[in-house]
């Protein structure tokens, strides 16, 4: 993909009761594809590469 493209992501996030108590998740769909986490980070770490790989710079 050419840098400076534009994509676009739905970010889901919400919480999930366990018998642990609740938990965090959260999905990222973009058009027939939808990746689902259970960590902060790696949804962090999702977006960070998909960022790098469009060739723009993620912030620090």
């Amino acid at each position: 993909m050419a840098p400076n493209s534009t994509q676009v992501y739905v970010v889901r996030i919400w919480y999930e009761p366990t018998p642990e108590g609740e938990v965090w998740r959260a999905s990222v769909s973009q058009g027939e594809e939808r990746h689902y986490f259970a960590e902060p980070s790696a949804l962090r770490a999702f977006l960070q590469q998909e960022m790098e790989e469009d060739g723009a710079e993620a912030p620090q």
